[in-house]
């Protein structure tokens, strides 16, 4: 049972907590959500209305990897975990850190190298630790509708700049938990849906466990260091999931 003092304990981390700053980095889920094709958009029909049945309810039909998800290592690896099998709490509260990739203006199917992130490392004032969450912020946001250099709606998922293989080997390295970004793949190298490499899936990130989530938004807001929470949902054999992720800093 928990003593007087443990229950203080937690009401006290529990102030601390909704004293942090909650940055909220994760896209409405809709028809007009941008995606990585060919994956179908999110639709919704109701199944339930107000006005004929009192209540109201949709059913929803969303593809794994929709909006900001996380990819399960059988994504890649049939002998790696679903996304049911992994711990709960397997990006709850972990500390994160952020590259600012954006100053190096990145380009589809010019992946980002190793120099690029250590020297966003030294400008962040930070450097990886065991079990920390990667998160690269290409500054993709400036491509979707509404952005500052908006293209059609298919294009942000069709072209990326991805991580080249001494990059990805920087970070697993590292010993991190995950890597997380704001496009659609984080290591894949695409432009105008051409692949070239995605060393990360394939080789340095899942086969080893560390997972990946792709489609943040807003993290030029986010500052460099802070904690990851985001929940997958437990879906039966599910490849990914949907998160809502939020970035806490202080």
């Amino acid at each position: 049972m928990p003593t007087r003092n443990n229950t203080y304990s937690l009401h006290e981390f529990g102030k601390a907590v909704r004293n942090l700053r909650a940055h909220d980095v994760s896209p409405t889920l809709g028809p007009d959500l941008a995606v990585f094709p060919p994956n179908p958009v999110p639709q919704a029909r109701a199944f339930a209305e107000h006005s004929t049945h009192g209540v109201a309810a949709n059913v929803w039909e969303i593809h794994e990897h929709s909006g900001s998800h996380v990819d399960a290592p059988f994504h890649y690896v049939p002998s790696g975990l679903t996304i049911d099998a992994l711990p709960h709490d397997v990006l709850f509260f972990l500390p994160f850190k952020k590259f600012d990739l954006a100053p190096y203006d990145p380009q589809p199917g010019e992946p980002v190298g190793r120099d690029q992130l250590m020297e966003a490392a030294e400008r962040g004032g930070f450097s990886l630790e065991d079990g920390d969450v990667a998160v690269l912020d290409f500054g993709w946001d400036r491509y979707l509708p509404g952005g500052t250099d908006a293209r059609e709606p298919g294009w942000w998922g069709s072209n990326e700049p991805g991580l080249s293989e001494d990059a990805c080997d920087y970070l697993a390295a590292a010993g991190i938990s995950a890597v997380a970004c704001d496009t659609s793949a984080c290591d894949l190298s695409r432009r105008d849906g051409e692949f070239f490499a995605s060393p990360g899936h394939t080789h340095y990130f899942l086969p080893n466990g560390i997972l990946i989530v792709e489609g943040l938004r807003g993290l030029a807001e986010v500052p460099a260091t802070g904690l990851f929470v985001a929940l997958p949902l437990k879906l039966a054999k599910g490849t990914a999931s949907p998160l809502r992720v939020l970035l806490l800093t202080e």
